[in-house]
């Protein structure tokens, strides 16, 4: 594995490069099948009737914080990517939505908001590409308000035997040349392959998300496990 340096720099270099076919990969690559897991994670945000404030990490361009800002109880929400170029496409969609999103480039390691800001946060395909996700984790914990709910989806390796052995061929061999088709760039779905491959099953991500200080973990698998999204709190009286 790279380390921290090169990895935020691979990460940035990739970004940079596909931020223009992004949606378009994402949509052939999982067969909309993403379209689909962002707005169940929308959909169980635990906001109060006022709407509440939602902060999306690595939100890209911005489909899970259009998700939720579309909600009936119209949250405010910020969106934050640590690559500017990814924002540019968040920015014109949400304007052709009439949406009014809060979008700026910035480091989860290092959020620029003061603690309890947030009824929810959320990231969507982005922790495994974080070098220090239980640090991440827990400054998201930080901006959070007491019981407030932290939301990743993620992909991980299926937990059964025959799906595992199907998507395992599809992340090494079918991945980074679809991707390099569309992009140009197989080697950054090669690196994307590896993120997933190498990323925790959902019993130690659990405790990762225990380890920065969140309580009452669980987690939810969405088509055969391919993605879940984990779910947990800052604790109340923090």
């Amino acid at each position: 594995m790279m380390d921290e340096t090169t990895q935020v720099r691979e990460v940035r270099r990739i970004f940079n490069r596909v931020a223009p076919v992004y949606d378009l990969l994402n949509r052939i690559l999982s067969l909309r099948e993403d379209v689909r897991w962002r707005r169940f994670v929308a959909r169980s945000l635990r906001l109060p009737a006022s709407g509440g404030r939602v902060l999306d990490v690595a939100t890209g361009t911005g489909d899970l914080a259009l998700a939720i800002a579309a909600r009936p109880e119209r949250p405010r929400v910020v969106g934050l990517d640590l690559v500017p170029a990814m924002l540019a496409p968040a920015t014109r969609k949400a304007r052709r939505a009439g949406a009014s999103l809060g979008l700026l480039a910035g480091d989860a390691l290092r959020l620029p908001f003061p603690d309890a800001s947030f009824d929810a946060a959320t990231i969507a395909f982005g922790i495994r590409n974080i070098p220090r996700r239980v640090e991440a984790m827990a400054e998201m914990g930080r901006v959070l308000k007491p019981g407030g709910r932290l939301h990743v989806l993620e992909f991980t390796t299926p937990q059964h035997p025959a799906v595992r052995r199907v998507y395992t061929r599809y992340l090494r061999h079918l991945l980074p040349r679809l991707g390099g088709l569309v992009s140009g760039d197989a080697s950054s779905y090669q690196y994307l392959a590896d993120t997933i491959l190498h990323f925790p099953p959902p019993q130690a991500f659990r405790r990762e998300m225990a380890a920065a200080g969140l309580v009452a973990a669980r987690s939810h698998p969405l088509t055969h496990g391919i993605a879940w999204v984990h779910v947990a709190e800052k604790p109340l009286g923090i």
